[in-house]
């Protein structure tokens, strides 16, 4: 969880992950990033023992929260 964390926070991941609600494999673009965000709002430490984990998606430039046990895969973009 914490590579995870350090790899959005250094710029944008492409993450594959299942939807919590339907099962159904999403992929989006996310970062945590803060020269990626608009407005350069950045968040705080997360711990690496939290289930849910704030990102910025940049396909659709909204927040959004991801279910850490839903994450499938991810790399850097």
């Amino acid at each position: 969880m914490s590579t995870f964390i350090q790899e959005v926070k250094q710029g944008a991941v492409k993450l594959k992950f299942t939807h919590i609600l339907t099962g159904i494999e999403l992929q989006k673009t996310v970062t945590l990033d803060p020269s990626l965000i608009p407005h350069g709002i950045t968040i705080g430490n997360i711990s690496g023992q939290c289930s849910k984990v704030p990102l910025y998606d940049l396909d659709h430039n909204k927040w959004m929260d991801l279910e850490v046990s839903t994450i499938i895969s991810y790399r850097r973009v």
